[in-house]
């Protein structure tokens, strides 16, 4: 790899749930959001963060981003922990156009 190349980053998707200790202050969920993407940045400067949204359904929060591998995903869904997220689910998500070549390919 040439020092201009970047690395193939994948794309991640966080899904998180409010902690039951969290759920007490609903006000304080923006906080530790920022908190969250805060870290994440100092923290995981190679993860970039694609958006974040609030949900409605099981899960509260989902969070998109790249980062280089999964073990660094495994990290970020840590952090989320940290700062008071409860259950996440991590996945990996194919852009179409990729997924569709695998199909020919296979």
């Amino acid at each position: 790899m040439h020092s201009t190349e970047k690395a193939a980053m994948t794309t991640f998707v966080l899904l998180s749930r409010v902690s039951p200790r969290g759920s007490g202050d609903v006000r304080s969920l923006g906080e530790r959001v920022a908190e969250f993407e805060r870290k994440l940045a100092e923290r995981y400067p190679e993860v970039k963060n694609l958006a974040s949204y609030a949900l409605l359904g099981p899960y509260d929060f989902l969070h998109i981003f790249e980062a280089p591998d999964a073990n660094t995903a495994a990290r970020v869904a840590l952090l989320a922990q940290a700062v008071g997220a409860g259950p996440t689910e991590t996945l990996t998500a194919i852009p179409f156009d990729e997924f569709t070549t695998i199909l020919d390919e296979a």
